[in-house]
């Protein structure tokens, strides 16, 4: 087909285009060529198909030659993407983190296509990056877990918390595999053989993975007992010292478990036994240590332990009586507390001490005080000249 009406054909193209703004037409184009192509150029039968020369004047877009998909299609989508990626920057959007609407030259869209505000997004990876939760660097929707991918990182960081970054995310890989050990002197990474030993690659120091002293073939490594008693022997540590330090690591065991998977220690203060390392986000049981996925484990074990529902009933009954001498206090001898609204009793004047929040206020400018004399030695406060 000659090039005049090719071009006839691309101004079909253009009114079907026309009649159908911001929607899809390429399967229009598909059936109007397929179909409507011989009556909208008038032929009568027969196509008369003429040498391909191009031409002086008409429409650039006009080939009369046919082309492979291999070709035509990168192109159609790449030019897509590119009309997307424009109206996208120009439409309004809506962070779904602080709920303030702003163009798309603002946000930023992650591969699962959910999209942030620039400043939240930033600042959510800046504070896992500076408190090392590197891990935790997923998309914030709740139903998401998808990771943020290094590109948006390098973006939303500075150089330095980029750095910091990669640095981590190596350190915690290597933590979490259950063959590598650091090296006790030079703390550098090392594989653990067979029987748990490991040679340094850079100080070439072969120790015991698992009490970290030179290895020690058919021997059973020594406890920390007998290496506080060995200590001891050789002048460096008294028999006060010794007794006071195995007390510390026994009180250590009762409150420290290893994960599971990268063999992290991780303490317990309240709370029930099913614990997550912060270095792989495993779960795992406290009391018998075994990796777990949900609550179903706790059918078998337990999952408080006696201190911890003693130490809740304790809290409830206190909670408890204070309601009770709060109910036949008069109003006026109670006061709420500024953060949590729960009211208090008045027996200081100026200073209470919160029963729900464990919050320390003023009553004078209804202020949380941290520090009792700077406040009421501060200028701010007006119940400062009598205390």
């Amino acid at each position: 087909m000659d090039g005049p009406n090719v071009s006839q054909l691309c101004k079909m193209l253009d009114t079907i285009w026309a009649e159908l703004p911001g929607q899809e037409v390429v399967y229009r184009w598909v059936e109007s060529l397929r179909n409507s192509s011989r009556s909208y150029l008038w032929f009568d039968g027969k196509i008369t198909l003429g040498p391909d020369t191009p031409m002086q004047k008409g429409d650039n877009r006009a080939i009369s030659r046919s082309l492979s998909l291999e070709s035509v299609i990168p192109s159609m989508l790449s030019y897509s993407s590119k009309k997307r990626y424009q109206a996208f920057l120009e439409d309004l959007h809506m962070c779904m983190i602080c709920l303030s609407q702003s163009k798309g030259s603002n946000f930023i869209r992650l591969p699962c296509q959910h999209l942030f505000c620039v400043k939240c997004l930033g600042t959510l990876c800046r504070m896992h990056v500076k408190e090392g939760s590197v891990f935790q660097l997923v998309c914030p929707d709740t139903k998401c877990n998808a990771s943020i991918p290094p590109y948006v990182l390098k973006r939303l960081l500075t150089e330095d918390e980029f750095e910091r970054w990669d640095r981590l995310t190596l350190e915690k890989a290597l933590d979490s595999m259950s063959d590598v050990v650091y090296c006790p002197r030079c703390v550098i990474g090392c594989l653990e053989d067979e029987d748990n030993n490991a040679q340094c690659p850079k100080c070439s120091f072969f120790f015991c993975s698992f009490c970290k002293e030179p290895c020690h073939p058919r021997r059973q490594c020594l406890t920390p007992e007998e290496k506080l008693q060995r200590r001891q022997a050789s002048g460096r540590m008294s028999e006060r010292e010794v007794a006071q330090e195995i007390l510390n690591i026994k009180a250590l065991y009762n409150d420290v478990r290893l994960c599971p998977k990268c063999r992290m220690a991780i303490s317990k203060t309240a709370g029930c036994n099913k614990m997550v390392c912060g270095n792989c986000g495993q779960f795992f049981c406290f009391r018998c240590g075994k990796a777990i996925k949900g609550y179903d484990h706790f059918s078998e074990c337990k999952l408080f332990a006696p201190r911890d529902i003693s130490a809740w009933e304790r809290q409830m009954e206190e909670q408890y009586g204070n309601h009770v001498r709060l109910s036949l206090r008069p109003v006026g001898g109670t006061i709420r507390c500024p953060k949590c609204r729960e009211r208090n009793f008045k027996d200081d004047e100026k200073y209470i001490f919160c029963w729900a929040c464990r919050a320390n206020y003023c009553t004078m400018c209804r202020r949380e005080v941290q520090d009792k004399r700077g406040h009421f030695g501060s200028p701010e406060c007006v119940g400062l000249e009598d205390f």
